[in-house]
């Protein structure tokens, strides 16, 4: 029975633009990544996801709305702008149970969403605006909260932001800094990534599959999920072993994450990161970054390869 479960709290960020690049794979070399864009025009993603796994490879990001004329102009993603939410739970663990229960809600709920994204410390959803207020009553309903739980929504102080800037010139990491600091990279090998693909209408029984999982201990390191616009799942799941469930392709892989007290002011950083990696001719299976963290899932045996050509572009201590 795992009605209730404690977290240490829920986040709730409004008024974001998702902006969305689809087929990178197979687009030609003078195509720019989007994350790139953003980088030259200095624009902050404060939530990013990749996936080269399915037949649609994607990049998806969240950025503040005050760009949407700036981005919109460009006629690539003229197509591909949604005004969103990004809805963050902070757990005491990374268990497949844990996944299973929050799945279970959101498919019982029958709360669609674009993505979610797993990082270091939060699960974090992208929704559409529409929908934010049955998730936060969804999610707030279903979890035991802290009495020390500052409300949802974190409101977002510029006066203060460009105060700390100037007086911290160091958090401008992208522009000042030849290296960006990090608090260490950490890599795990000998992995799972499983693909699932099923309709919106089946996430609550794989949810509940999670759930009843036998063995409490089991975790996942990583996890990306989207819907399509057929309400089509798409979950990519790393684990240290095969789940009971008929993936759609499996494959062996590391996954290589880090965090950093400059990640809040994210300019650019994810950017260099997947920018090393392609100019050092590493393969990435999937990317995501949300709160003050980067996960890059890499294929089997890369891992090092990675952590190494990242050293030219992070400070580890």
């Amino acid at each position: 029975m795992m009605e209730h479960m404690k977290i240490n709290g829920i986040r709730l960020n409004k008024n974001y633009i998702q902006v969305t690049q689809k087929g990178i794979k197979k687009q030609g070399k003078s195509c720019v990544p989007l994350y790139q864009t953003l980088e030259s025009n200095r624009i902050n993603m404060v939530f990013m996801v990749l996936s080269t796994m399915d037949n649609t490879p994607f990049v998806s990001g969240s950025i503040a709305s005050k760009h949407f004329e700036q981005i919109a102009r460009q006629g690539e993603y003229r197509d591909h702008l949604q005004k969103v939410c990004t809805i963050s739970i902070y757990p005491h663990h990374y268990k497949l149970q844990l996944l299973g229960f929050v799945l279970s809600l959101i498919g019982k709920g029958k709360l669609p969403f674009l993505h979610l994204v797993s990082s270091n410390a939060m699960l974090t959803f992208v929704i559409d605006q529409k929908n934010c207020d049955a998730f936060i009553d969804t999610l707030s309903a279903n979890f035991n909260l802290p009495c020390s739980h500052v409300p949802f929504e974190q409101e977002e102080n510029e006066e203060l932001t460009q105060f700390l800037k100037k007086k911290y010139p160091e958090t401008r990491a992208t522009y000042v800094e030849k290296k960006i600091k990090t608090y260490g990279i950490t890599l795990l090998a000998d992995l799972i990534l499983g693909s699932y693909s099923f309709s919106f209408n089946r996430l609550s029984e794989f949810g509940q599959k999670l759930k009843s999982l036998e063995n409490e201990s089991d975790q996942f390191f990583h996890t990306s999920v989207y819907m399509n616009s057929r309400d089509q799942i798409h979950l990519f799941l790393l684990t240290q072993k095969a789940l009971w469930a008929r993936a759609d392709q499996t494959c062996k892989a590391e996954l290589l994450s880090f965090q950093g007290p400059h990640f809040g002011d994210r300019h650019s950083i994810i950017s260099r990161a997947l920018n090393c990696l392609s100019k050092n001719k590493i393969p990435v299976l999937l990317a995501g970054c949300t709160g003050a963290s980067i996960g890059i899932v890499l294929p089997e045996n890369m891992g090092e390869k990675a952590r190494h050509a990242l050293t030219d572009v992070f400070e580890i201590p």
